[in-house]
């Protein structure tokens, strides 16, 4: 009888146990592509966790496709979220540090403004009752 042995879809990662020598094929892929062996026993295989069976085979098919670690990669390079986001994080900080200081700079032309209207109507006051007294004198001694 026959030890079994390992054999994994090269495409998709789907492994399984088969006592044959010809090379399976994949049930969920449907292509007509044989599995791949495992160079290892079979018992090796059983004794490691189900995570290390994952990253065994995650290099295996890595190594007997390359261009495979490329095209995953790809899509990183292309949308990397999270270099996006921290970028995006500083211009926001930048953006938030001018607007405080173009706010302050607003509130201080606007109390500044202010306070001159003050001054020149307390002025205008002034003047229009120093002409009205002046007025008034002058009316009197008429």
């Amino acid at each position: 009888m026959r030890e079994l042995a390992v054999f994994y879809c090269p495409k998709c990662g789907h492994y399984a146990y088969y006592q044959t020598s010809r090379h399976p094929q994949c049930p969920k892929c449907c292509i007509q592509e044989t599995m791949t062996m495992v160079r290892m026993h079979y018992t090796e295989f059983m004794d490691m966790s189900c995570e290390d069976r994952d990253k065994f085979l995650a290099w295996e098919i890595l190594k007997t496709n390359p261009s495979l670690l490329k095209r995953m990669t790809e899509p990183h390079k292309q949308y990397n979220s999270r270099e996006v986001i921290a970028e995006m994080n500083n211009v926001i900080m930048a953006l938030d540090t001018e607007n405080k200081i173009l706010s302050d700079t607003v509130k201080w032309m606007h109390d500044t403004i202010w306070e001159m209207m003050h001054e020149n109507r307390m002025r205008s006051r002034g003047e229009a009752a120093a002409t009205s007294i002046s007025h008034n004198a002058e009316i009197k001694k008429d």
